[in-house]
């Protein structure tokens, strides 16, 4: 089993017929989905946080 198959364990799903483990693309959708998600809200959580440079007139 290889290093990258056992950490992301909870992505494969056991194929009925043949008693095989393959990937769940539902399941993949989904991680994907919420790292995307995770991604977007770092990226505006550090923009947000930027100081503010004002310049009086």
């Amino acid at each position: 089993m290889s290093f990258v198959r056992f950490v992301f364990s909870f992505l494969y799903v056991r194929n009925w017929h043949t008693g095989q483990m393959e990937l769940s693309r539902p399941r993949v959708a989904l991680f994907c989905g919420g790292l995307f998600l995770l991604m977007l809200a770092l990226t505006i959580i550090s923009v947000l946080q930027t100081p503010i440079t004002y310049i009086a007139p």
